[in-house]
């Protein structure tokens, strides 16, 4: 054989093929009295190689991390054992027996052989097929990672226990499974391994381990042997589950192919189609289809929207807004993912369109409606500040009492709108908390369960332990948010300012005031698109307008690298000089550097008039610079972003509405008052809408086909009656022949020949005339059937149109 002889076994030097073609050479001698060409026959039916691993990589691990195989000994069950095998023999065996898989095991190499000889002695010799190690793995829990199939026979022929499960519960299915080792798996299903066979600690299949694994061979080849698709683990969850939490696409999609359900959570609380939805978008839109139901019969649509949405677990958390299980639901994490491809899913903007019109809509008309008299309240104070900018008084009573109302008016909106923020941070940070509490307490319960010898899982968990801790939390995920913080603070200094310039009159303050005002006014009506956003005809400009900031971002920073250094130059040849008046200051100089970039006047002849070498090099390279390249550039990144954005303008529009009920939901908890909070699960379980493709709301359809079903069947009745008349007239006009043919004879043999000649000239004309008759009631016949034949054909064309025309239509 390929690895030297062991354990003193003499070499026979004979060579035979195995059964897959290989030269082998057989080493040792038959347990017995065989002699050694009957030991080679022997072993010659097995194949002791390895299996041929497929090298598939996994998400974030390598393949051959998943399972580590049999595990070493530790010093103290070194000595102890040391001190036992001094006594018993059986366990010197049990050692070499296992040290023999985990020697070929630290070579790892695609030519080692297990040597079945030598396993066969030992066993032979007293050690136990069972025997494990310090965690209670047999060697069939290795040769489920890596040997054939024979390999397996060989110690279930001797003994071995299929079903043993080690200390965790891991049978060699499991194992086998989890490897996607289809034959091997295939091998164990015929005897009769458990299928639904549980891990103790977890309580996990292995289907569940298939699933988590991304193995597709193994997750059929079980489900063909009565494995419960829908089993579940110590947290409730379906290995579907499992492959949507651990990324696992093929495994989810295979799932869901073969009937695993969507709509499960856990006993956290997780929706599977959460998962599903943040990891992988295209198996969730496979998904999503269990959520919707189409009935051609009925022409109706089922959609399942109570499956889609988070209970409330007391009237507290309804109150408080915050829920204590999963923290997002589908539309939460579609949101969160800005995933404009599930967004346009059916069943999304069936949820989105019940929930707009449940209270998206009541809530954002309100948000616009305070937010306008905000705007309004703060653009009248700035302006009423600059009524009296001459006067001593900045207000003067009574006369100005409508100014001091607006300001009493903009200071109570601004209060309420910042005490709604910070609730909203508040509640942000909580229902952040709560859920790394338990994602931590769940992440760390199966930390608990994970197996030594299986280092992914564990480093899979605690990489999970990183993501948790990262997360932000959704208040701080909308940068509006961050908008409404600076408009706040642009609003305090403006208005701090002017109560200064109120209590103390002062020029210097009343023109800080007015300046600050100016500025925040702008960033205060820009700030209305927050709330106009939800509605669909302006959700796609406002995604525009946020989509350009990054490439205005970065125009500015490559406009800033040639401004600066032109600037400078420019000061440098005509900086402060009188002959050049807009470049006496710098900020003149600025301001006329941004109008040579816009193509507007300058003072051009001033500075040749200065110096005429470099008035026309500054100028035309800056102009080329900035003009010609910079701004083309930006006007190309501004025409792939608004492209982009009109070319998702449905699913874009769909996606800031679906934000804006999210933000009724959050940052206005007491408007569930006003309406059912329990609508979608008694009304949307499912919802029940008619399609709308036309061919149902058409009252004349089935009055139409009726009719044409009648006429089609009158044709075929006039068709049967026409043909059996013809067929009756063709039997007697034959007969009739006959007879007078008989006759004919009989009055040749009685009469003479000239009477003979003259009747049967007579008949002759009688027979033609007849003949004649019965041919033109014939041709009149055929021509009715022919009519017949062309109208059936018109009504079946007709038939086959409308067909076709329904078809289409569905």
């Amino acid at each position: 054989m390929k690895r030297g002889a062991q354990g003193g076994l003499c070499n026979t030097g004979l060579e035979l093929e195995d059964m897959t073609g290989r030269t082998v050479q057989e080493s040792g001698c038959p347990q017995g009295s065989r002699s050694s060409v009957s030991a080679a026959a022997w072993w010659v039916s097995y194949y002791r190689g390895r299996w041929r691993q497929k090298r598939r990589k996994l998400t974030g691990f390598q393949v051959e991390v998943k399972y580590c195989g049999l595990a070493e000994d530790d010093e103290d069950d070194k000595e102890q054992r040391d001190k036992i095998d001094n006594i018993n023999k059986n366990q010197q065996l049990n050692k070499k027996l296992l040290d023999h898989f985990r020697h070929l095991a630290a070579t790892n190499q695609d030519t080692d052989q297990v040597d079945l000889q030598l396993l066969d002695r030992a066993i032979s010799d007293g050690a136990d097929p069972n025997a494990s190690d310090r965690y209670g793995q047999t060697v069939l829990h290795e040769i489920s990672r890596a040997w054939s199939v024979d390999v397996m026979r060989f110690f279930l022929d001797r003994g071995s226990d299929l079903l043993r499960p080690d200390q965790f519960g891991v049978t060699a299915l499991h194992v086998a499974s989890a490897l996607d080792y289809q034959d091997m798996v295939q091998f164990l299903l015929d005897r009769k391994a458990d299928p639904e066979a549980r891990t103790f600690l977890d309580k996990q299949t292995p289907l569940h381990y298939a699933a988590k694994n991304d193995a597709v061979g193994s997750i059929r080849l079980l489900l063909q042997a009565g494995a419960s698709i829908s089993c579940t683990d110590y947290k409730r969850r379906t290995p579907l589950q499992l492959a949507a939490n651990a990324e696992r696409s093929d495994a989810a999609r295979v799932l869901l192919e073969l009937g695993a359900e969507a709509g499960l959570k856990d006993s956290d609380g997780q929706f599977c189609i959460t998962a599903l939805i943040g990891r992988m978008s295209p198996v969730a839109q496979l998904a999503l289809s269990q959520f919707h139901v189409f009935d051609r019969m009925t022409r109706q649509h089922y959609y399942y929207l109570n499956l889609l949405e988070p209970e409330l677990h007391s009237p507290e958390d309804q109150l408080s807004g915050v829920w204590v299980g999963e923290p997002m639901s589908p539309l939460q994490m579609v949101i969160q993912e800005e995933k404009l491809d599930l967004i346009m899913n059916p069943v999304f903007l069936k949820l989105i369109h019940v929930k707009w019109n449940l209270y998206g809509r009541f809530g954002a008309w309100l948000l616009l409606i305070l937010n306008f008299l905000f705007n309004v309240s703060w653009t009248t104070v700035a302006i009423s500040v600059s009524v009296h900018r001459d006067s001593p008084d900045r207000y003067v009573l009574p006369e100005d009492w409508w100014c001091v109302l607006f300001v009493v008016l903009a200071l109570l909106l601004t209060l309420e709108e910042v005490l709604r923020d910070v609730r909203d941070i508040l509640r942000s940070r909580k229902k952040l908390h709560l859920w790394q509490q338990l994602v931590k307490h769940r992440l760390q319960s199966d930390l608990s369960c994970s197996h030594p010898m299986w280092p992914q899982e564990r480093e899979f968990l605690l990489n999970q332990f990183k993501l948790v801790d990262r997360k932000r939390g959704s208040y701080c995920r909308d940068l509006w948010n961050v908008f409404d913080w600076l408009v706040y603070f642009l609003l305090t200094a403006s208005f701090s300012v002017h109560v200064a310039d109120v209590i103390g009159p002062s020029t210097i303050l009343n023109t800080m005031s007015l300046r600050m005002f100016s500025i925040t006014i702008v960033f205060l009506w820009l700030r209305l698109m927050k709330h106009v956003r939800g509605f669909r005809l302006m959700g796609p400009f406002i995604v525009m307008l946020g989509k350009i900031v990054g490439d205005v971002m970065r125009f500015l920073f490559l406009y800033a690298e040639i401004f600066i250094p032109y600037a400078c130059s420019f000061w440098i040849m005509f900086g402060g000089m009188a002959s050049v008046p807009s470049m006496q200051s710098v900020l003149g100089l600025l301001y006329s550097l941004y109008r040579i970039t816009l193509v507007d006047e300058y003072e051009y002849a001033a500075m040749v008039a200065v110096d005429d070498v470099m008035a026309p090099v500054l100028c035309g390279t800056f102009l080329a610079a900035s003009s010609i390249l910079c701004v083309n550039l930006l006007i190309a990144l501004l025409t792939d972003t608004f492209q982009r954005v009109h070319n998702n303008s449905q699913a874009n529009a769909m996606m800031q509405q679906a934000a804006v009920i999210l933000q009724v939901e959050e940052s206005m908890p007491l408007l569930r008052h006003f309406y059912d909070n329990q609508y979608i699960s008694s009304h949307c379980s499912p919802l029940v809408e008619p399609s709308d493709d036309g061919i149902t709301t058409n009252l004349h359809y089935h009055d139409e086909m009726g009719r044409i079903t009648v006429q089609i069947k009158e044709v075929l009745d006039q068709f049967l009656v026409l043909q059996r008349e013809a067929e009756t007239t063709e039997g007697p006009r034959v007969q009739m022949d006959q007879d007078q043919q008989n006759q004919q004879e009989t009055q040749r043999n009685k009469c003479q020949q000239s009477q003979e000649l003259q009747e049967d000239h007579d008949k002759q004309n009688q027979n033609q005339d007849n003949k004649d008759k019965c041919r033109q009631i014939l041709q009149r016949q055929t021509q009715e059937l022919q009519a017949l034949r062309a109208e059936l054909k018109e009504l079946q064309t007709l038939v086959l149109q409308l067909v076709k025309t329904k078809t289409n239509s569905v």
